[in-house]
């Protein structure tokens, strides 16, 4: 099953965030705590109308997310556009379709709100997940650049 998050899967989406940094094994570091700032985040999302924060539900346990923001643009066809962000399935449910319900989920979301385009992310070592976005329509044909803050 395919839902918003609640503030109550805060402590599940953490530690699905975990394997975004290369999961814990490969870091070596700890799993990150939930602060004060994740719960401040995480309220915020809920309560704007142009974020939504997808959990996939399996067995009571949510075992996937990602977060579907949709912004105006004046670019392009003036249309609004979306970026899915934070994507990840828990390692022991990948390849079960989890991720591909969720996409498309959020896919069905952004068309509902007129969304021209849907951009994404992905770090450029994570080859495999390359080749799950393209075979769900996905083109890789931008390079992405971030710029550290804290």
């Amino acid at each position: 099953m395919i839902r918003k998050a609640k503030l109550s899967d805060l402590p599940a989406l953490m530690k699905l965030y975990d394997h975004l940094r290369g999961g814990l094994a490969w870091t070596k570091r700890q799993p990150t705590p939930v602060t004060k700032d994740h719960s401040k985040a995480l309220t915020s999302l809920l309560k704007d109308k142009d974020s939504q924060i997808l959990v996939a539900v399996e067995g009571g346990q949510v075992v996937g997310t990602c977060t579907l923001y949709i912004l105006p643009r004046v670019y392009w066809t003036g249309r609004p556009w979306a970026i899915l962000d934070s994507i990840v399935v828990a390692e022991d449910g990948q390849g079960q379709g989890t991720g591909t319900k969720l996409i498309k989920h959020a896919i069905a979301q952004a068309k509902k709100a007129g969304c021209s385009q849907v951009n994404l992310t992905s770090n450029t070592q994570r080859v495999r997940a390359h080749r799950f976005y393209e075979s769900l329509g996905f083109e890789g044909t931008y390079v992405g650049f971030k710029y550290v803050l804290v």
